[in-house]
């Protein structure tokens, strides 16, 4: 644009800068409209996908309304990260189509205003939802997911566990140091257990030692358990050794807390970032599979809401089209190309939370790769 430059140096540079405040408004104002039908109608997709799911549940158990909604409204937090990315694309192409069909950009460059400068806007709108998500990804969708889950339950008693803070029957084996572990029931508010067995490994699939106990209690890092039976496996059964009796038992190998054991039976989506975190203290004990899937949903939770700012890199050159082009094509491509960036993302999750390729540098590689790609292309309208 050797023209737009020419006029650019003409232009006052108190003019310019009451123009692009100006426009910087009106841009957030056309923008805000679309986003805020998006986001609506993605809500209710999403509400109507899930109520057709679980509706024969709500009604078999006679679920209330007021149940159901409060239900809902837990929810919708874990949706947000999800749809946020499409919700401002579509947004962001409808605008800037609409705005190069009547001619409004090519007026506003013609007049000397940058081209970035216009699209500033969008880029802090962008900048700020990935701030905002990344927020809602590591401390407000996966507590949503879990009271969702246990309101759920007890509304429509699919699972006696509802308290989810309180676990029965819980089994871990620690590959590590080849010992299994067994609680009957497992508070983590109070980081209590009782009926507790602990079996450890002498190698070739036998046990050197099996610890039973009525009560263990997890402080200062570790566990203390009462009323202690130890069966020693390498003596023979006449030895008095071989079983003995304890009223207690303390040792820092057992140095696990209660959130470590039910990260085995939790989805790494449902835990909540402390938990990814506590469980990652004792990775050297973990198999390559959940380590690598822990490590993943970590980097996912910082990744993945990156993906507000990128899609609007992305959008950007694909919206700002020709009066003589087809904005529908336009916009047809740019879903393309987002799909292909959420399928490429979704692939390399895929890859990294089975430990076929290091966790984090899948969970960044889609965002590092059409972030560039949007980059160029933007240098190229300019």
């Amino acid at each position: 644009m050797p023209l737009a430059g020419k006029r650019n140096k003409r232009l006052p540079l108190l003019t310019r800068q009451i123009m692009t405040t100006i426009l910087d408004r009106y841009f957030l104002r056309e923008f805000l409209k679309p986003l805020g039908a998006c986001l609506l109608a993605f809500l209710l997709c999403m509400l109507i996908y899930d109520l057709y799911d679980n509706l024969d549940d709500f009604i078999g158990a006679h679920v209330g309304l007021g149940e159901i909604i409060r239900y809902y409204a837990i929810l919708i937090p874990a949706w947000l990260t999800d749809i946020m990315p499409i919700t401002l694309l579509l947004s962001l192409l409808y605008v800037l189509s609409n705005m190069s069909k009547h001619g409004e950009l090519t007026a506003m460059r013609a007049s000397g205003l940058d081209f970035l400068r216009l699209m500033t806007p969008f880029f802090a709108v962008g900048l700020l939802m990935s701030g905002v998500m990344m927020w809602v990804s590591l401390y407000w969708a996966p507590t949503a997911l879990q009271n969702s889950k246990v309101l759920l339950d007890r509304s429509t008693k699919k699972n006696s566990q509802i308290d989810k803070t309180k676990f029965k029957s819980v089994v871990y084996r620690d590959l590590a140091t080849e010992r299994v572990w067994w609680f009957d029931n497992l508070d983590l508010e109070d980081e209590k257990a009782w009926g507790i067995e602990i079996t450890e490994g002498a190698g070739r699939g036998g046990y050197a030692r099996r610890i039973s106990a009525k009560t263990a209690y997890y402080r200062d890092k570790r566990w203390t358990f009462f009323d202690v039976m130890i069966y020693d496996y390498t003596l023979p059964t006449a030895d008095p050794n071989s079983l003995r009796m304890q009223q207690s038992l303390q040792g820092d190998e057992y140095d696990a807390p209660p959130q470590y054991f039910v990260a085995a039976i939790k989805k790494p989506k449902r835990m909540t970032t402390g938990e990814l975190l506590a469980s990652l203290r004792f990775a050297d004990r973990l198999s390559a599979r959940q380590k690598a899937a822990f490590q993943m949903e970590l980097h996912g939770r910082l990744a993945f809401p990156l993906s507000n700012i990128v899609v609007f890199l992305i959008g950007v050159p694909f919206g700002v089209v020709g009066q003589r082009k087809s904005s529908f094509m336009a916009v047809a491509n740019a879903m393309v190309f987002f799909f292909v960036y959420l399928a490429f993302g979704k692939a390399m999750v895929i890859m990294g939370g089975a430990g076929r390729l290091p966790p984090h540098l899948t969970a960044w590689l889609a965002n590092l790769i059409f972030a560039a790609a949007g980059i160029w292309m933007i240098r190229k309208i300019r």
